[in-house]
């Protein structure tokens, strides 16, 4: 074989492996944002049986403080309480973060991210966050993220979270104002 023939041999192998611009464009997508409802989220993290029994034994310390009259440490115990309920309420009849439940979910997020397709979650009113991610790239991750929590939602908490999800959250400002008023 002649020289120039083992040139141009290989010039049309390298051209043929190499993917045109529209192959590699669709082996590289937009990535996909996982959008989810904070509030529901919040809510069945708020219910799941660990959150739920740390959330009974707390309640059980501070009922026990209070026979036992040990004032000072029901004050305490009664703080983490309040705050604990004020911190659900901006979450679950709000537009505040899930940030608990979020952040408890940390191990099995890389299986969630790849079992939805999507690079990250946002939720759905973190409009900064959204500004830039067109509708068409955006996965409802509710139900998924719902399921980390309660992996078959019986009747009763399915119910509650489609009403959650149906109704219009109050605005973060006007949770927190209530949640101060509470207070006094």
């Amino acid at each position: 074989m002649n020289r120039s023939f083992l040139v141009c041999f290989f010039a049309t192998a390298a051209l043929a492996s190499t993917p045109s611009p529209a192959v590699g464009a669709q082996l590289n997508p937009e990535p996909r944002v996982g959008v989810y409802d904070s509030r529901a989220v919040s809510y069945a993290y708020f219910w799941s049986p660990p959150v739920k029994h740390d959330r009974d034994e707390l309640v059980a310390r501070a009922r026990a403080a209070k026979a036992a009259g040990d004032g000072a440490h029901l004050k305490v115990l009664t703080a983490r309480i309040d705050a604990s309920q004020k911190q659900s309420m901006l979450e679950v009849f709000s537009t505040a973060p899930a940030e608990e439940a979020m952040t408890s979910l940390a191990d099995q997020m890389s299986a969630i991210l790849g079992e939805l397709g999507v690079s990250r979650l946002v939720s759905k009113w973190d409009e900064a966050g959204l500004k830039d991610v067109p509708v068409e790239d955006r996965v409802d991750a509710t139900e998924r993220l719902v399921r980390a929590f309660f992996p078959s939602p019986d009747g009763h908490l399915s119910n509650t979270l489609k009403g959650i999800e149906a109704a219009k959250p109050l605005p973060l400002w006007e949770a927190k104002l209530m949640c101060l008023f509470q207070a006094l």
